[in-house]
């Protein structure tokens, strides 16, 4: 297997230079959350004390009372042990990106489900809330890890339910697990202090592209005393083709869509599969050939060198073997990544799956690796090696992970406050986002000189004024509604964005 270069700690984007802690567009997402759990419940410390954890804790500041980190995103502790909620992120691309919509829980690693235009057309199955929540640790997002320091191998999954912590127990041995929710960003993070791992996934949808794309970060950090080897399988457990609509199909007749599905290659490599059913599948005198796909790109993060892409695995019997439930890697149990890169795969008539495949990576004490995938879709599987070039281009990840943050506060701009309380900042823009958005943002197209701006653009003929990301009601609680992202330019979509808590 290849060997890949090793990105520094501290340069995978867990820092962004020139952070205003009045920036406060950056916490939005978290105020309204903040008001409904501060009613709902108590947010409680866990407790329990041993030698690891004293050693890597005597490093840390009080994180375990921090409501806001240095982003301005709010932090929820023991995410996966409190009272459930559903949230997504934005759907803004700005106004020359295509957007996608991206829906994550407080379960699992945390996104639920994705796709573009609508729940008719997903990547990952959209599924209501109270389904989500059950089945988000499963058939979403999943990383197995086979470490090895010294004579002993342990093969484990970050973020597993098995593993969740139960608030009023002492917890000891158990992962301490953190989410942070961004205006336009999501994080989970596990740090596991028997296995010496600390394990972070980072979303964000990315914006300004002439294609679309849910972006994944997946870096695993050394924080024991020796050095340790990494194989892992990183990715979704569940990847839907495209095919037409296929939202009513996956939960009404799931079996019989099977045998349209298929995955395809754009080369000769594992490295860019392409997901796509043969045709769209529906009850019509016409045959349509089905030409897009979903793509699965996944690389080694360097912020200095070109990245070499990972193969990628899309048979789940590799990775699952027999174990149908998905709730342990039956297949990677019994043979090694290598020997699952090496094998033979199938993805015709069944379900598939996307996992990024890291054979082997050495981290010293402190080390970090970060694994970047984008999930998208293109009209044609020609498409792929172009957006695969791009996209593993040097500094492409993180410069998209910072415009991604920056943007969201540029739209908000025009009502920047600047109070002795930074909440009371950050509440006047999510108020002026939520409620601007309902509507959409006005831009002016059009002959704009001098004498137009003086003009009310309503009544001036060489004038048309277009509202950008409109949008109407629509998430996991109220799976009653057919929200609506265009996938083009200027999109205007048609979703609220809301947290929800039970």
């Amino acid at each position: 297997m290849t060997s890949y270069q090793k990105v520094p700690s501290g340069e995978n984007g867990d820092k962004v230079e020139n952070v205003d802690r009045f920036a406060s567009a950056k916490r939005y997402g978290g105020l309204i959350f903040l008001a409904v759990v501060v009613t709902a419940a108590v947010l409680l410390s866990p407790t329990g004390s041993t030698e690891a954890i004293e050693e890597f804790t005597a490093f840390i500041p009080d994180e375990d009372t921090k409501l806001f980190d240095e982003y301005n995103r709010y932090v929820l502790h023991d995410f996966d042990a409190k009272p459930t909620f559903a949230g997504f992120l934005p759907g803004v691309a700005g106004l020359y990106g295509k957007p996608l919509w991206s829906f994550y829980v407080n379960r699992g690693q945390g996104v639920a489900s994705f796709g573009t235009q609508s729940k008719e057309f997903p990547i990952l199955e959209f599924n209501a809330a109270n389904k989500a929540y059950q089945l988000t640790p499963f058939i979403g997002f999943r990383s197995f890890v086979q470490a090895t320091r010294g004579d002993s191998t342990r093969i484990f999954e970050p973020f597993s339910p098995k593993n969740s912590r139960i608030i009023g127990t002492d917890n000891i041995g158990l992962p301490k697990r953190t989410q942070f929710i961004g205006t336009n960003d999501m994080e989970v993070k596990e740090v596991d202090y028997e296995n010496g791992l600390t394990t972070t996934a980072k979303y964000v949808v990315l914006p300004e592209e002439d294609f679309g794309a849910l972006i994944r970060r997946t870096t695993f950090t050394n924080i024991g005393l020796d050095s340790v080897t990494l194989s892992a399988l990183d990715g979704l457990a569940k990847m839907e083709p495209s095919g037409g609509k296929l939202d009513w199909g996956l939960k009404n007749m799931g079996r019989t869509l099977e045998g349209w599905m298929g995955v395809y290659h754009a080369d000769d490599t594992l490295s860019m599969p392409f997901y796509r059913m043969s045709t769209e599948p529906g009850d019509s005198a016409s045959v349509k050939i089905e030409t897009a796909g979903h793509y699965c790109i996944s690389f080694i993060e360097d912020p200095e060198n070109d990245a070499e892409l990972l193969p990628i695995i899309y048979d789940s019997t590799k990775v699952f073997g027999q174990n149908t439930p998905l709730d342990m890697p039956a297949g990677l149990i019994t043979s090694s990544v290598a020997d699952i890169v090496s094998s033979t795969q199938y993805g015709d008539a069944r379900t598939s799956s996307a996992f990024a495949a890291v054979d082997s990576y050495t981290l010293l004490p402190g080390e970090s690796v970060t694994i970047a995938s984008f999930y998208g879709k293109t009209d044609d599987i020609a498409n792929v090696p172009k957006i695969a070039e791009k996209v593993s281009s040097a500094n492409y990840v993180q410069s998209k992970y910072v415009r991604a943050r920056t943007l969201m506060n540029e739209i908000t701009a025009s009502v920047t406050t600047t109070t002795a309380n930074p909440l009371f900042d950050g509440a006047v823009k999510q108020m002026y986002m939520d409620n601007g958005l309902r509507g959409g943002l006005p831009n002016i197209l059009g002959d704009v000189d001098e004498k137009s701006q003086m003009s009310n653009a309503d009544e001036d003929p060489r004038l048309k004024v277009y509202h950008t990301f409109s949008r109407i009601h629509g998430d996991l609680e109220r799976d009653y509604n057919a929200f609506m992202i265009d996938p083009t330019y200027y999109s205007q979509v048609s979703y609220l964005c809301r947290l929800r808590q039970r």
